[in-house]
């Protein structure tokens, strides 16, 4: 029987975050409320809410650029998993991400899929996220900051990683 990767084969954790970073969870919101940027952050959080809670919403987004192909690069480097959080009320959110990775990602990703409120639980080699909240910015590792100046897309991660 074929060994299994573990940490112990000296392979760094990699945590991947899903919206804005694997998924186009913006893109698709935009397409209901293509002014989402103008409203308050109260506002758009009412509005992600809704979004993530109406059946079949996350699932027909799209992946970000490249970041299909870049999650396989890093899965063959690192132990990648994928740290998320789900909207807590609705369960379609918790459901949805799971089918997602799985249509997106496929074996062994939708097994390595975590979806946790606090993210500073976590400690590895590095997060990627777009954002600094739910516990992102307590991550016990270095934070990349996809979109931002220094990581503006995956191929600015990759070859920062890779």
């Amino acid at each position: 029987m074929p060994r299994k990767h573990s940490i112990m084969d000296g392979k760094q954790l990699v945590f991947i975050d899903m919206d804005g970073v694997l998924v186009n969870f913006y893109g698709g919101v935009k397409k209901y409320y293509p002014c989402f940027d103008t409203y308050a952050e109260e506002k758009q959080r009412e509005i992600t809410a809704e979004l993530s809670a109406r059946s079949g919403f996350f699932t027909a987004l799209e992946p970000m650029p490249d970041a299909v192909e870049a999650f396989q690069q890093l899965a063959r480097k690192y132990e990648a998993y994928i740290l998320s959080t789900p909207d807590w009320n609705g369960v379609n959110s918790w459901t949805e991400k799971r089918i997602w990775v799985e249509q997106h990602l496929r074996d062994p990703a939708y097994k390595r899929l975590i979806l946790s409120h606090n993210k500073g639980l976590f400690s590895g080699r590095a997060l990627i996220d777009d954002r600094l909240r739910n516990g992102a910015d307590n991550f016990k590792g270095e934070h990349i900051h996809f979109g931002t100046e220094k990581f503006p897309d995956w191929k600015a991660v990759l070859k920062y990683l890779l």
